[in-house]
């Protein structure tokens, strides 16, 4: 038997009933009920018993079939499937048919501003947050040029944008590869902790991912493959460097200075882009007799995956994201592992965190129309409970609550998990659960880290690292330990959006002085985007912009809009140049310092050893804003909010 996809393409491999049964059992029912009924149009489906399964300790929620109408989907997904023809033409739907067909998925009732934000998470559109002319695309002057330094996701967010809308631009990598962060990075099993249905540029539909949770190099190469696609890869000059950029008042415009491999370039742009993002300048570790070490000290953002492990004696200094990844693969090849950990962490496991995604489900996405859609919206949607655990409820507080009941809900969740991983060590119970709230911090996720915990090849030090010594590293209690190889899993300093360009503005004025400016709390820009006397110069992923629960790639792509828009003003009204006015950005900074006071960051316990929090004590990192607030702000470009030139 053969079954084909809904493009029409016959499936790979022999298909048969069983298959196609298997395929069912392990798919997400309520994302194929829709699927299954906007491509027959059945109202019964619409009309099967729901209920909401608590997830996390009942943080998140995910909405599942009852009872046996779920055997009724896959039933009738079944017959679908096995007289699917292969002339089958997915239609989009209307807005007002996908509003209520979202409004059917959840059993829930969506506000105007519910429905703005959540209209794309389903992507049927052909290019989602895609920037358009007003009319007919105008003359665009010979000059004109923007420059985005940076081919990592949001680079080629950005150019994807600009190459649509057919305005002149140059993506300056100072590497040899695209990719960013994913090009950086080669430690041991370094992957995504956001499952790829929202880590994805969701104007490219159901790439085939080898995995829920892809690994580094299948990541860059998804990039890679999204800048041939669309035009962008032949775009970016490689292994340039842009060390700073100056705007010329006089000119109107920037004037960069690029180091490339022959020799320094000088030249000018109409507008640039900083897409270096949060995490490119690795943290160092600052220790006394680190320089005495005779062993390797590598930075986990500076390994090249050819690192000695294999029988050696190896620390891991930190139990963030990274570290905490890393940790099984090391144990597996290492003789001994010291795990030096200074703030425990809540660690959390993530559903089908490392498992491939086998052939009957990448079967059922190829063919089964609508279903990619539907599950990536269920995955987006199931997530925004995940706003709640960082707001504080007073009245809960009051009564001898911690956060509010979700929060408190979700540590008895995860203190139940640790307990259960460690059962057999509860001595390590008090040294691994944390004292601050679930969400105050970036949650990890768990890659056998608790297990590692486990093996004899494994010692966990929480005592105060004093120094290092030539052999190894001594801690406070006077216990030196023998190391070959050091992995200092410290981080980035998050401080230095713009590393390693430097930025001069109107009058002189530096951004890296300006940032540095106590008075000022460290970095700041309107709608994290731009700042004021830095006209045209737009920052991806720049202060107060990581969100609180959704996907960050439908934040590249909103903040690539808004950039894109602003062009489109500046070409359309025959201007040369914007600024957001003084007024705009210092009104915005201060609804967000006083929105960010009532969320969970600023609580007791919470603002220490975070890197969210800057030497200045301001929340520098997250928007306070809930997602459809954030979407609301960033949906249209507003002149009124600047001054042009």
């Amino acid at each position: 038997m053969t079954v084909h996809s809904a493009s029409g393409a016959a499936a790979s491999g022999p298909v048969d009933e069983a298959f196609i049964r298997r395929a069912l059992d392990d798919a997400d029912l309520n994302a194929l009920r829709m699927a299954l009924y906007q491509a027959t149009g059945d109202e019964e489906l619409l009309a099967l018993p729901l209920k909401q399964t608590p997830m996390y300790g009942g943080a998140l929620k995910q909405t599942v079939i009852e009872g046996g109408a779920a055997q009724a989907v896959k039933d009738r997904a079944l017959r679908f499937l096995l007289q699917l023809p292969a002339d089958f033409t997915p239609v989009q739907p209307s807005d007002p048919d996908l509003r209520a067909m979202y409004e059917a998925f959840r059993d829930e009732s969506l506000t105007d501003k519910d429905w703005s934000y959540r209209r794309d998470l389903a992507a049927f559109d052909e290019h989602p947050r895609l920037a358009r002319w007003n009319g007919e695309r105008p003359a665009i002057p010979e000059d004109f040029e923007v420059a985005i330094i940076g081919a990592g996701f949001g680079g080629i967010a950005v150019a994807v944008q600009l190459q649509k809308l057919g305005i002149p631009y140059t993506v300056y990598e100072r590497r040899t590869d695209l990719g960013g962060t994913w090009t950086i990075n080669a430690y041991p099993d370094v992957r995504v902790d956001t499952t790829n249905f929202l880590y994805q540029y969701f104007f490219e539909k159901n790439y085939p991912w080898t995995e829920y949770f892809a690994r580094a190099d299948e990541v860059q190469g998804y990039l890679e493959h999204v800048a041939r696609k669309y035009g962008v890869y032949e775009h970016i000059r490689f292994e340039s460097d842009v060390t700073s950029a100056v705007f010329d008042e006089d000119a109107g415009n920037w004037r960069l200075q690029v180091a490339a491999k022959n020799g320094t370039a000088h030249l000018t742009a109409t507008a640039v882009v900083s897409a270096s993002g949060l995490f490119s300048t690795p943290k160092r570790l600052s220790v006394p007799g680190i320089e005495e070490f005779g062993g390797e000290i590598v930075h986990t953002a500076e390994c090249t995956g050819e690192e000695r492990i294999d029988g050696r004696d190896v620390a891991i200094v930190g139990n963030g994201s990274t570290g905490v990844q890393m940790m099984s693969s090391v144990r597996k090849r290492a003789r001994n592992v010291g795990v030096f950990q200074r703030t425990p962490q809540w660690i959390s496991p993530r559903d089908r965190y490392g498992e491939p995604i086998d052939r009957e489900t990448r079967w059922l996405l190829d063919t089964m129309p609508y279903y990619w859609n539907w599950y990536c919206y269920s995955i987006a949607t199931m997530r925004l409970g995940g706003q709640l655990l960082q707001e504080p409820d007073p009245k809960w507080k009051a009564a001898g609550g911690l956060v509010n009941q979700a929060n408190d809900s979700y540590r008895e969740s995860l203190v139940k998990y640790v307990q259960t991983k460690l059962a057999d060590r509860p001595e390590l119970w008090p040294k691994v659960i944390p004292e601050h709230a679930p969400m105050a911090r970036r949650l990890i996720v768990d890659n056998n880290w608790y297990g590692s915990l486990l093996e004899d090849n494994v010692e966990l030090v929480t005592d105060k690292i004093e120094r290092f010594t030539p052999t190894g590293i001594r801690t406070a209690d006077g216990k030196e330990r023998l190391f070959d190889l050091v992995f200092t899993a410290t981080g980035f300093a998050v401080q230095k959006y713009l590393w390693p360009t430097t930025y001069q503005g109107l009058g002189g004025a530096t951004l890296e002085d300006r940032w540095s400016d106590p008075a000022g709390g460290g970095p700041r820009a309107y709608l994290s985007l731009t700042v004021p006397d830095f006209p045209n110069f737009f920052i991806m992923y720049g202060p107060n912009s990581q969100n609180r629960a959704g996907s960050l790639i439908v934040w590249m792509e909103s903040w690539a809009r808004y950039i894109a828009q602003s062009m489109i003003a500046l070409i359309e009204g025959g201007h040369r140049h914007l600024s957001v006015r003084h007024e705009v950005f210092e009104q915005y900074n201060e609804r967000l310092d006083q929105a960010m006071l009532s969320l969970i960051w600023y609580d007791e316990g919470s603002k220490d050893r975070n890197y969210y929090v800057n030497e200045f004590g301001r929340q520098q990192v997250n928007v306070p804003w809930r997602l459809e607030d954030y979407h609301q702000l960033l949906e249209r470009f507003d002149p009124a909010d600047y001054d042009f030139a």
